[in-house]
């Protein structure tokens, strides 16, 4: 569960709501309630709704954003651990090792579909990983790789 840290808040103010009760509220939002009925039963405002949904998508926005430097490195790792086992060993072993890479794939599409998909109703999540502004290299790139290797084992059963 995502925690949203309240900043910029003075220390003479006094939050109202905890992080958990912050973090309910927006489910409930994504859960279709109507905002003006959500800040009605629980006594906010819209504009306080609206600043804490700002706040949660910089949070996922840093999460993913961080999720993809990491899978850079690791995709980065993989081919070059199984191009220098193929140069300085058997091939073999440098096309073993790069079977790491589908299973890699798969826990990070999971992963970035868990966490692009938080708060979000559920018509607006694929336009939140493909529409515009959507930066998620490593997510296609992960989908075209689970799908080459899904036609070479095809392929390879077939002939």
């Amino acid at each position: 569960m995502l925690k949203i840290d309240c900043e910029g808040m003075t220390s003479m103010s006094r939050k109202r709501f905890t992080d958990e009760q912050i973090t309910e509220f927006l489910r409930q939002a994504k859960d279709g309630v109507p905002n003006k009925k959500l800040c009605e039963k629980y006594g906010f405002s819209v504009s306080t709704l609206r600043r804490w949904k700002e706040l949660h998508d910089n949070v996922v926005r840093n999460q993913l954003e961080k999720m993809e430097s990491t899978a850079a490195i690791v995709y980065l790792g993989i081919i070059i651990a199984s191009l220098l086992l193929t140069i300085f060993s058997h091939k073999a072993a440098g096309v073993l090792f790069t079977l790491l890479m589908p299973g890699h794939c798969i826990y990070y599409i999971v992963r970035y579909r868990k966490v692009s998909g938080t708060f979000i109703s559920s018509d607006n999540v694929f336009l939140s990983r493909s529409g515009r502004g959507a930066n998620n290299v490593f997510y296609r790139l992960s989908w075209v790789f689970v799908f080459i290797i899904l036609f070479s084992i095809v392929y390879a059963i077939l002939t």
